[in-house]
């Protein structure tokens, strides 16, 4: 229960309503300052909630999906052991297949608002909420390009094609890397 939380919201609307009916002037800008203020204050509240604040569980999601990977050994050199060779193509494949499902499904996403408040007001998001929205942009605007590559084949534009389409090329790419994962596993 977010007592303080609840009386400004309530207090805000106290404020707004006066601020409405309150004639042109001084007094009437007074009231609208204030209610920024309360709203500001309102904002700051919504990083104390309970459950946690609201793309927290989003942002650990989506680093375990685009963040960098830890890899067990460094070298991406052949090395005279077939199984650590082994290791480092098999990383590189799934590598790719993540990539090609984490771009289709970005393109997909409608952003609009997201890059409008990233645009207007991004000293209104926390550290992650920032990092998210940028990153997820930066994705789709690069599925928009005509220099799009998905699973290292050009495919300019992909996420102005149709839905159908989209698929019809992912599914192609996964069998592409699936098709090396055979290759690389017959050696």
């Amino acid at each position: 229960m977010d007592t303080l939380g609840r009386w400004l919201a309530h207090y805000l609307a106290e404020k707004i309503e006066r601020a409405a009916s309150a004639p042109e002037g001084a007094a009437r800008e007074t009231d609208r300052r204030e209610c920024i203020e309360l709203i500001m204050r309102l904002w700051e509240c919504r990083q104390i909630w309970p459950l946690s604040a609201p793309l927290k569980d989003v942002a650990n999601r989506l680093d375990e999906l685009i963040g960098p990977k830890p890899r067990f050994f460094h070298s991406i050199q052949k090395t005279s052991d077939p199984f650590l060779d082994l290791l480092h193509g098999l990383e590189e494949l799934h590598r790719k297949e993540t990539q090609v499902c984490l771009a289709a499904w970005v393109a997909g996403l409608n952003l609009s608002k997201d890059r409008e408040y990233l645009h207007n007001h991004p000293e209104h998001l926390d550290n992650d909420e920032f990092r998210i929205i940028q990153h997820l942009v930066e994705i789709q605007d690069h599925m928009l390009s005509p220099e799009t590559h998905l699973g290292g084949e050009s495919c300019p534009n992909f996420a102005a094609l149709s839905k159908a389409e989209q698929r019809k090329i992912v599914r192609a790419r996964l069998r592409a890397i699936a098709k090396s994962r055979t290759l690389l596993l017959g050696r």
